[in-house]
């Protein structure tokens, strides 16, 4: 970790960044030596800027941490991430409150809910076809029944 003298900005590596998100001491290390600082808001008239990365100078992404904690942080993929003032302190605040655990609920619902779409658009395909003739025999039939009687079957439980 390095840290900026000048904005109290931190640079951490990835596999840092990795541990303590991972690791309670880590976070409590963070949080323990986290001073409050005033906080610090966005004037209408500063625009946001994407920053260079240290190491490599590359453009960093601004992401927000999660896809759902509301701390959008500037990240090197390759290198690291860079937390302005306060900023680690609340991805860590996010990560003992159970944020990550609710961000990979989300995001398992989403995948569910995608595979449910794509189930019922094949069904819709296969009843489009044989509405056509397009089936080629009994086991079509049998393929697409047998999916619509797992879907209804997963929507009612």
């Amino acid at each position: 970790m390095r840290e900026c003298g000048r904005c109290a900005g931190l640079w951490v590596e990835v596999a840092a960044f990795e541990k303590i998100c991972a690791n309670r001491e880590q976070q409590s290390g963070v949080l323990g030596g986290a001073s409050p600082a005033p906080p610090h808001v966005l004037s209408a008239e500063q625009k946001i800027q994407y920053a260079p990365c240290p190491q490599c100078g590359q453009l960093m992404n601004r992401i927000n941490f999660a896809r759902c904690s509301g701390v959008i942080v500037d990240v090197c993929k390759g290198h690291g991430t860079w937390f302005d003032r306060d900023e680690l302190s609340a991805i860590v605040q996010f990560i003992r409150s159970g944020g990550l655990e609710t961000s990979r609920q989300k995001e398992k619902n989403e995948i569910e809910f995608q595979r449910q779409q794509l189930r019922m658009e094949e069904m819709v395909a296969a009843n489009r076809a044989n509405s056509l003739g397009f089936y080629h025999g009994d086991e079509d039939r049998v393929s697409g029944l047998s999916a619509a009687g797992g879907l209804l079957a997963f929507l009612l439980d």
